[in-house]
């Protein structure tokens, strides 16, 4: 007999100019790889079709991305933020209080962390490199292969990520230059760089709900541990 797989549902990318659709490489793979069942979302923001996909899928990866609207942590958009995708927004925003509220379990990565955090309430930096000014900040959009770590980041002990990798320093890619600032109530920061940024959280009281600013989809080929948080996923999903 066969073992049902869970149904995963991506978030994708938008591009405005050409209208099209479509994600990058490693998330559909990483969550094949990890026994479930990738499928690519419609880009909608029509929140009766949010509803019907929330019900149909067993979790939600909240994929990387453009840029954030400030307007949805209280904020004027400034000069330094970049491409915005309004529809790409509205239909997170959506899914991620679902799954937040409601216990089905979400993974978000780079983009997708920052988009759980302001969907109850955080705050975001626009682009870290113009608004923190108070300290040295590691080189966070690298210039390295995509696959290859270029800092540490140091896991709080016993959590989600921590168990993922079985340590409590891991070196990881990066690729950011916006960053959860306010983490919004009921997170909590689970890893961070050395110069102090935000790197991981996980909602509290939830099966599954943790972000991530790295992108273990571009690692996990490399290095097996990357796919240990995609199996953690795919394991609640299933439940």
């Amino acid at each position: 007999m066969s073992i049902k797989r869970p149904l995963i549902g991506i978030s994708p990318w938008y591009d405005e100019e050409k209208r099209l659709t479509y994600i990058k490489g490693g998330y559909c793979e990483g969550i094949i790889k990890a026994g479930g069942i990738p499928v690519v979302l419609p880009l909608t923001g029509d929140e009766e079709i949010l509803q019907d996909i929330y019900e149909k899928i067993d979790g939600i990866l909240l994929s990387g991305g453009d840029d954030v609207d400030a307007v949805h942590f209280g904020e004027w958009n400034l000069p330094c933020n970049g491409e915005i995708s309004p529809y790409r927004d509205r239909m997170e925003l959506f899914l991620a209080r679902k799954v937040l509220e409601e216990g089905k379990p979400v993974l978000g990565i780079c983009r997708g962390v920052q988009m759980m955090n302001v969907a109850i309430g955080g705050s975001l930096y626009q682009d870290i490199y113009s608004q923190i000014r108070d300290r040295c900040l590691l080189q966070h959009s690298q210039k390295a292969p995509r696959w290859y770590p270029t800092h540490e980041v140091v896991v709080k002990s016993g959590s989600k990520v921590w168990k993922a990798h079985g340590k409590e320093s891991v070196r990881v890619n990066s690729f950011h230059h916006q960053a959860i600032k306010d983490v919004a109530d009921g997170f909590e920061i689970t890893a961070s760089s050395p110069d102090g940024m935000i790197e991981a959280i996980e909602f509290r009281n939830h099966p599954f709900a943790v972000g991530v600013q790295w992108h273990p989809e571009l690692m996990w080929e490399k290095d097996q541990s990357f796919l240990e948080l995609f199996k953690d996923f795919i394991e609640n999903c299933g439940k």
